[in-house]
């Protein structure tokens, strides 16, 4: 049975990181795009996603990643995803968006990404 998305979030080094829980997919991506949108609207530009706690992620999920990207970078910021287990890592290896996406190994890989 699925369950919803939680997402949490902390401040390392100046840079928001979220942490998402349970399923991102059609019902639940609309959380994460409001977090994101109040974010960067509080002119919080610098942020890492862990993936950690994801235990699905459909199309919709993926689609606010890339939302999420433009809209850190037309504000000179960062939006980098970090410590993806291995069925999110497949999924966004089949849609091939290594292009797009660097998934560090590691939050902390990600927020000296952020910073850069």
């Amino acid at each position: 049975m699925k369950s919803g998305l939680t997402i949490s979030d902390t401040t390392r080094d100046g840079v928001c990181v979220l942490l998402l829980e349970g399923f991102l997919d059609g019902h639940t991506f609309i959380e994460l795009e409001k977090k994101l949108d109040m974010l960067f609207k509080s002119n919080k530009n610098r942020v890492v996603v862990d993936l950690g706690g994801l235990t699905y992620i459909a199309s919709a999920g993926v689609g606010v990643f890339i939302s999420g990207q433009h809209q850190a970078k037309k504000r000179n910021g960062s939006l980098q995803l970090a410590n993806a287990g291995t069925n999110i890592q497949e999924i966004f290896d089949i849609l091939g968006l290594e292009s797009i996406f660097t998934i560090h190994a590691t939050v902390a890989a990600g927020v000296q990404a952020a910073s850069a």
